[in-house]
């Protein structure tokens, strides 16, 4: 898990270490319909570039949506990785 001491917290995650076997479309919208349970998303940004891959961002519309997201979140396993999620500085 990545130290998160630094980062201010703010409305949009970044998340990485996602499976980058798994077409961009797919991931998406799997990882919007498992946030949107947690608050309103704006977007949702994954991109299969290679300085990109396995990464993607989700921006929620408000800052307690994307903390719920955040501490929720914690540890699970998405398409048999486990899902890293700081804020994005």
């Amino acid at each position: 898990m990545a130290d998160n001491a630094g980062t201010q917290p703010n409305t949009t995650l970044y998340i990485n270490n996602l499976n980058d076997k798994i077409n961009k479309d797919e991931i998406r919208s799997q990882l919007y319909a498992l946030f949107t349970t947690y608050g309103k998303l704006i977007d949702v940004v994954a991109t299969k570039t290679s300085k990109m891959r396995g990464q993607a961002f989700l921006v929620f519309t408000d800052l307690p949506s994307a903390t719920a997201a955040l501490r929720a979140c914690d540890g699970m396993i998405f398409y048999n990785k486990p899902m890293v999620r700081p804020f994005c500085s």
